[in-house]
C-alpha cells in the first residue's frame, strides 16, 4: 500500500502529453474546481440542494485533513528520491531511496517517518495519507448523485474517483494506501450524507428560526461548532488555516442569507446562468485580489502566514452572500414570500427535494 515501485512503474510509461492529461484530470480533485462546481448548482440549480453540498464537501475536507495531521504520513517522493513530483515538476531532494516497506500491508519505515515528523518546515499539504482529492471526489459525485438521483451521475462517479486517483499515483502525489483511505473516508461521509438527506434533520437546516441569535438548543450547538471548534482546530493546527477559513466564510454568508430569507429559485436559463457568472466572477475575482494584494504590499512583514492564508479563504467563501444579494438586486433571484407563504413555500419545496433524495 505504501510502496513507491507501481508510482516508478507508472511515471515510466508516461510521455509529457500524458502528464498533462493527469494534471488536467487532478485538478478536478482540487479545491477551486470544487468551490466552482457547488457554486454553479448553488445558484444555477437549487440553492438548498448546493448549500448541502457544499457542507458534505466542507465536512469532509476538514475530516481529511484533521487525519492527515494526526497520521502524519509523508508522500512518496519523500519516501523515496526517485519518485518525480510531476504535479509541480519538482525533484524529490529527500535523502531517502527505496522502494519502501516490504509488505503489501506494512506501514512506512521508521526511519522514513521519524525524519518526516520531526522536519520543522512541515505544513498540512506535506502530508500523504489520507488523499484529499480522493476523499472529496467521492464526496462531490457521489453526494450529486445523492441529491439528484441522476443516471449520468451514477455512472460518472466511479469513473471519477478512479480516474482522480490514478492521476494521484502517476503524478507522484500519493500512495495507493493514500487514495484507497481517501476514498474510504469519502464514502463513509457520503453514507452519513445519504442518512441525514432522509432525516427529519435535514429541515432543520432551512428554518431561519434556528440562525436566530437565541438561547435554543440547536442555535448554541450551530454557533458553537462555528465560532468555537473550528477556530480552536484551527488553533492546534489539527486543521489549515484555509479550511477554517472557508468553512467560516461558507457558514457565515449561509447564516446571512437565511436570515433574510432565501432565494426563489425560479428563472429563465438566462438569469440562472448570470446568476452563475456573477458568483463565479466575485468568488475568482476576490481570490485573485487578496492574492496579488497581499504579495503586493508585502503582508507577509507584518500578518502571520496562518492569518493571510485565512483571509484567502474567508473573503471569496463569504461572497457567496454578496453575489445572492445582488443576483436579488438585479431581479435574478426574488426573496420568497415572508410570513406563512413563505413556511408554505419551503414546506413544498423540501417535499420535492425529498422525493429527489
Amino acid at each position: 500500500m505504501f510502496q513507491t515501485e507501481p508510482i516508478i512503474y507508472l511515471q515510466s510509461l508516461g510521455n509529457e502529453w500524458f502528464t498533462l492529461l493527469m494534471i488536467l484530470i487532478t485538478k478536478m480533485g482540487s479545491s477551486a474546481f470544487l468551490a466552482a462546481a457547488v457554486i454553479c448548482i448553488t445558484f444555477g440549480i437549487s440553492f438548498r440542494k448546493g448549500f448541502l453540498l457544499f457542507q458534505l464537501l466542507i465536512w469532509t475536507g476538514l475530516i481529511t485533513e484533521i487525519l492527515k495531521t494526526i497520521v502524519a504520513f509523508p508522500r512518496p517522493d519523500f519516501v523515496d528520491n526517485r519518485v518525480i513530483n510531476l504535479e509541480s515538476g519538482v525533484k524529490s531532494t529527500s535523502p531517502f531511496s527505496g522502494d519502501g516497506p516490504d509488505g503489501v500491508f506494512a506501514l512506512p519505515d521508521k526511519e522514513v517517518l521519524e525524519a518526516f515528523r520531526h522536519d520543522e518546515s512541515l505544513t498540512h499539504s506535506c502530508f500523504g495519507f489520507p488523499s484529499g482529492h480522493a476523499s472529496l471526489t467521492t464526496a462531490l459525485w457521489g453526494g450529486s448523485y445523492a441529491i439528484f438521483c441522476s443516471r449520468i451521475i451514477k455512472i460518472m462517479t466511479p469513473i471519477m474517483v478512479l480516474l482522480v486517483a490514478f492521476s494521484r499515483m502517476y503524478l507522484g502525489r500519493h500512495f495507493l494506501g493514500d487514495v484507497l483511505g481517501g476514498t474510504a473516508i469519502g464514502l463513509t461521509l457520503l453514507t452519513a450524507f445519504t442518512l441525514f438527506l432522509k432525516s427529519p434533520l435535514k429541515d432543520e437546516f432551512f428554518r431561519k428560526e434556528n440562525f436566530e441569535l437565541a438561547f435554543r438548543w440547536q442555535n448554541i450547538i450551530f454557533y458553537s461548532v462555528i465560532l468555537v471548534l473550528l477556530p480552536a482546530f484551527a488553533a492546534l493546527s489539527l486543521v489549515s488555516a484555509e479550511a477554517a477559513g472557508f468553512f467560516l466564510g461558507t457558514n457565515v454568508a449561509y447564516i446571512l442569507i437565511i436570515r433574510k430569507g432565501l432565494p426563489d429559485d425560479t428563472g429563465s436559463a438566462e438569469q440562472r446562468v448570470l446568476r452563475v457568472f456573477i458568483a463565479l466572477l466575485l468568488f475568482g475575482v476576490s481570490c485573485f485580489v487578496l492574492a496579488v494584494g497581499f504579495d503586493a504590499i508585502g503582508a507577509a512583514g507584518f500578518l502571520s502566514f496562518k492569518l493571510i492564508e485565512f483571509l484567502e479563504a474567508f473573503v471569496p467563501a463569504s461572497t457567496i452572500w454578496i453575489s445572492a444579494v445582488a443576483c436579488i438586486k438585479l431581479n435574478l433571484y426574488r426573496r420568497e414570500i415572508a410570513g406563512a407563504q413563505e413556511s408554505e413555500l419551503d414546506r413544498r419545496s423540501l417535499e420535492m427535494s425529498g422525493k429527489s433524495y
